[in-house]
């Protein structure tokens, strides 16, 4: 998987979980680590962080406090020519499985693709197009327009996976600390 690198949705103000969901202790770890773990175990041994966090190459948004989209931008433009395929992951996913990384990164298509309903994670290819969308979403987001993941994927015309019910709870978010109480329980 040496055409395939990962990014860690990490760039966020975390506002309503009060604290920096990357650095929240799980399983004797950060959460960051648990996800990048993860990733690696599922054979993407090169991970990056959107945002900034300690002992990761970290690439900071071109544009801050503009949301996810322009993280993704940010690293696509960025890493494009290095890789053939980036994987975005958000950090708040605990239960993230291998499963579910293999089933995007192994997936046949050659066009971005995401679980259906889900556009978090997703798995794009840096081909000029992306390139092209990448750049105009970060020109949309200088005007102050806000973009979600699912129009920038759409805008790509990503590919939506069936989801698999036994990688449903993989894709569970936790964004307040009541969310947090139960994964940790």
């Amino acid at each position: 998987m040496n055409d395939v690198a990962a990014v860690i949705l990490v760039g966020g103000k975390s506002s309503r979980m009060g604290q920096d969901k990357a650095l929240l202790p799980y399983k004797g770890k950060r959460l960051v680590d648990v996800v990048a773990d993860t990733i690696r175990a599922a054979g993407v041994s090169r991970v990056y962080v959107s945002g900034k966090i300690a002992d990761y190459p970290s690439f900071p948004d071109l544009l801050s406090e503009c949301g996810p989209v322009s993280g993704i931008c940010s690293c696509i433009l960025r890493l494009s020519m290095n890789y053939k395929r980036l994987l975005f992951v958000p950090v708040d996913m605990p239960y993230l499985t291998e499963d579910l990384i293999r089933l995007l990164v192994d997936c046949p298509a050659h066009k971005p693709h995401h679980i259906e309903n889900h556009p978090l994670p997703c798995i794009i290819p840096t081909d000029e197009t992306v390139i092209r969308h990448a750049d105009s979403c970060i020109q949309e987001l200088v005007k102050k327009r806000k973009l979600s993941v699912k129009e920038f994927l759409a805008g790509l015309k990503a590919i939506s996976v069936p989801l698999p019910e036994q990688v449903e709870k993989a894709l569970t978010n936790t964004n307040t600390p009541e969310e947090w109480q139960e994964v940790i329980s």
